[in-house]
C-alpha cells in the first residue's frame, strides 16, 4: 500500500471542500512534491482533475455544475467593470488592493448590472464574502476583504469565455 504523507487528510478534504490551497501554505508544496501521485490519486478515488498552477492548486472535473463558481465569475466580472468605469485599473485593484466590504456591496448595487447579481448568492453580500473566504478566494481582515493569488483562475477563466465569443 501506498505510503502517504502526514499532512494526506487534510489535504484531501481540503480540496475535496472545493477549497484552493494557496503557495505558502505547506500544503502547497506537499502537493507540489508530490504531483503525480496526488494526481492519480484524484482521479482514480474521485474522478477529479488536480490543477496545480505556479500559486495554487485545486480539483476540477468536466461533470461539476458549480452555481457557486459561476456567481463568482459574474461577481468578479461586474466588479471589474465598475473599477473600470471609474478610471481604475481592475486588474490591479483585484490583484493587490483591497476592499471594503460595505462599500464594494454598494458599488455593485449601484451597479446597472446588480439586476444579474441580484439573482444569485451574491445578493447576499456578507454571506457571499464568507463563503469564498471559506474556499481561501478570499482574506477577510475586519470589515475589508482582498483576492487570493486563486482570482487569477477566474482572470483566465474569463478571457477563455471572450475569446470564444470573438470567434
Amino acid at each position: 500500500m501506498r505510503e502517504y504523507p502526514n499532512e494526506h487528510n487534510k489535504i484531501v478534504s481540503e480540496l475535496l471542500d472545493g477549497k484552493f490551497i494557496i503557495s505558502p501554505s505547506s500544503l502547497f508544496f506537499k502537493i507540489q512534491e508530490l504531483e503525480d501521485d496526488y494526481t492519480e490519486f484524484f482521479i482514480k478515488s474521485f474522478s477529479y482533475k488536480l490543477n496545480v498552477e505556479a500559486e495554487f492548486c485545486y480539483l476540477s472535473s468536466d461533470e461539476v455544475n458549480e452555481k457557486r463558481t459561476r456567481d463568482f465569475t459574474l461577481f468578479l466580472a461586474i466588479l471589474s467593470r465598475e473599477l473600470d468605469y471609474s478610471g481604475k485599473n481592475f486588474r490591479d485593484k483585484i490583484e493587490l488592493g483591497s476592499f471594503d466590504i460595505n462599500e464594494t456591496e454598494e458599488l455593485l448595487k449601484q451597479s446597472s448590472k446588480w439586476e444579474i447579481l441580484e439573482k444569485t448568492t451574491v445578493s447576499d453580500f456578507e454571506r457571499f464574502i464568507k463563503t469564498w473566504r471559506s474556499k481561501n478566494l478570499i482574506e477577510i481582515n475586519g470589515n475589508r476583504f482582498k483576492f487570493t493569488k486563486a482570482v487569477k483562475l477566474f482572470f483566465s477563466f474569463a478571457i477563455d469565455i471572450a475569446n470564444e465569443k470573438l470567434k
